[in-house]
């Protein structure tokens, strides 16, 4: 037998290795197997259910909008869709509010059908889950691994995504954010709330998403040098938008939190102004802290201006600042970087950079007062937020080659805040909620008053 050559080696294993891959085990082939049965039996099952559904008796339904009677418009209008056993169909009348110009199913309303969709809430909610964590190619891809049976393509799971951002955007603020997590059933020693920004992708150019996490004292567990601190239920906020849209957040956010019968209120961020100006106006009695790695790093950079890249005495430097700064001595640190002017006379970077930071220093003096935050047990690093950036936004929206349209970046990180406050279980079922619930509470407030102009002719 003539002997192989390296290439037609490869070839043979290449072979050899698809073919054994691709033929799946006995204990393989009898799950996949059982899989398939459970499915068909679930599948007739379910056909069986719905074929024994009592007829509707046509009589005049509330509407789930405004609450008023509506009549049937239409009677047995198939609908087909599919379930995690399979395709189905089911038969309804179609009724038609003329008060608020609504139709509806209300044997929909009673399986809990979605209203838009070819799935049921189970199927799209596990669509939400994967799309909420992958690209869509991605998505589909995994998708197609888990559940063989039921092939979804990528415009499936942005349609999905599209349908939840909508009812996101619809729903108010303050029943979102009060589904998403409940109020505190007692008022809370501490409130910390930290805010930063962040960049991601769009097609528009790089925009900024600014990121919210709340959380209550008995809420953050402290660590140590064996092991890291952890929060155990925190509200997520995150707005690609104006300043204006992020304050509406986080003061639902705050309102749910019951932070004005907090004990105390800690607004921790870097020095962006904006920051501040959030704090100032949603939390006046707030305890403001400027994060110590910013305050520290500031620091540093003008050192390295100062002395230049490298140099042996940026060592010093930032000891000295670190030790004044954690002792609280900011008129001591302002004195002595004052002092330092002497060496810029001849370099303009350096000189900039000095007095930028003594101005930040001083625009930031009271929020540094770090000895007296560490004495009383307050937190002064911002890195919770700062993770909250790359676990909540950035894991999602920051991945190889996306761009973002600016509508679908807004609704994606609004939902993946709301996917982390309230976990995969909870996620979908509770957007759908709040979004019913505030359709419904926005038909039924009080209306404004109108005089009637035909009394008024009558005058």
């Amino acid at each position: 037998m003539p002997k192989r050559t390296k290439r037609q080696q490869i070839e043979w294993l290449a072979r050899k290795a698809r073919e054994e891959i691709d033929r799946p085990s006995l204990m393989t082939s009898w799950e996949r197997g059982l899989e398939d049965d459970a499915r068909k039996r679930g599948q007739a099952e379910m056909d069986k259910r719905l074929a024994e559904l009592p007829p509707e008796n046509g009589r005049p339904k509330a509407c789930p909008r405004c609450g008023k009677k509506a009549r049937v418009r239409a009677r047995a209008v198939a609908r087909d869709f599919k379930s995690m056993w399979g395709s189905h169909t089911v038969v309804r009348d179609y009724y038609y509010c003329e008060g608020c110009s609504t139709g509806f199913y209300p044997r929909d309303e009673f399986l809990g059908l979605p209203k838009e969709g070819a799935f049921t809430d189970e199927v799209e909610s596990r669509l939400a889950d994967f799309a909420l964590n992958d690209a869509y190619p991605e998505a589909q891809a995994r998708w197609g691994f888990h559940y063989r049976h039921m092939p979804v393509s990528e415009n499936q799971f942005r349609q999905v995504m599209r349908r939840l951002g909508h009812e996101a955007e619809e729903t108010q603020l303050t029943l979102w954010e009060s589904a998403l997590k409940p109020p505190p059933t007692q008022s809370t020693k501490r409130l910390y709330v930290l805010t930063d920004g962040g960049m991601v992708p769009t097609r528009e150019g790089w925009r900024e998403v600014k990121v919210g996490v709340l959380f209550r004292e008995e809420e953050h567990v402290r660590g140590d040098g064996a092991c890291r601190g952890a929060l155990l239920e925190p509200r997520y906020t995150a707005c690609l938008g104006e300043q204006t849209q992020f304050k509406a957040q986080l003061q639902a956010s705050l309102d749910v939190e019951n932070a004005v019968h907090s004990e105390e209120v800690v607004w921790l961020a870097d020095g962006a102004p904006g920051n501040w100006l959030l704090a100032r106006m949603l939390a006046p009695n707030a305890v403001q802290v400027l994060d110590w790695c910013h305050a520290l790093e500031h620091a540093c950079t003008a050192g390295k201006a100062l002395l230049g890249e490298g140099d042996p005495l940026l060592g010093l430097w930032r000891e000295r600042a670190s030790a004044l700064l954690s002792a609280g001595e900011i008129q001591t640190l302002l004195r002595e970087l004052k002092e330092c002017r002497t060496l810029t006379r001849r370099n303009v970077a350096a000189r900039d950079a000095l007095n930028g930071l003594i101005a930040y220093y001083e625009a930031n003096e009271a929020r540094m007062a770090y000895a007296d935050f560490r004495e009383r047990g307050i937190l002064i690093g911002s890195g919770i937020v700062e993770s909250a950036h790359r676990h909540v936004i950035q894991t999602r929206m920051k991945k190889a080659g996306q761009r973002w349209s600016v509508p679908g970046g807004r609704q994606m990180a609004r939902l993946r805040a709301a996917y982390r406050t309230t976990g995969p279980e909870r996620f979908y079922a509770t957007v759908r909620w709040a979004h019913r619930r505030s359709i419904a509470v926005s038909f039924r407030l009080p209306k404004p008053h109108r005089p009637d102009l035909r009394k008024l002719r009558a005058l």
